[in-house]
């Protein structure tokens, strides 16, 4: 007769790191859900984005001009709005890595088109690029999101 398997107790570190497995890459999305979908909408608004006027410029230079002003702060909030819905949807987290990376290299083209603003010196940069630059960690989170979902063979 064999003795029944006995099993000890989880410790307080191994629950903290099957929560960490289990809850990590959901509260991830969440949470890039929510700015996204915050920064959106305060777009919706004009003035409601202290990113306005910079968004509007940059748009204007990446359209060569064609789209501007209000068209260009509603492009911009409509884009972030989306993107806060795929990922608050937990559907296609490739699709949604793709959008969040693309997102990303648009938003921080204000570094070259603006350098005058953006930069004070070598390393020093301004308030809104700082602002532009905190993106890496979005880009990060892409690339954990786009690993989320096991590849179909």
């Amino acid at each position: 007769m064999s003795r029944p398997e006995t099993t000890r107790s989880e410790s307080t570190g191994e629950r903290l790191a099957r929560f960490a497995r289990e809850s990590g890459i959901p509260l991830l999305r969440i949470g890039l859900g929510v700015v996204y979908l915050w920064f959106g909408v305060l777009k919706l608004f004009p003035g409601g984005s202290p990113a306005q006027d910079l968004v509007e410029r940059t748009v204007s230079a990446l359209t060569f001009g064609i789209i501007h002003g209000d068209v260009a702060r509603m492009s911009a909030a409509i884009s972030e709005i989306g993107i806060a819905l795929v990922l608050l949807s937990f559907r296609a987290p490739r699709s949604c890595a793709v959008l969040l990376a693309g997102h990303v290299v648009l938003v921080s083209t204000p570094l070259v088109l603006f350098p005058g603003e953006m930069w004070s010196g070598p390393l020093q940069a301004s308030f809104e690029a700082q602002y532009i630059l905190k993106n890496l960690v979005t880009v990060a989170a892409a690339v954990v999101i786009a690993s989320s979902h096991p590849r179909v063979r």
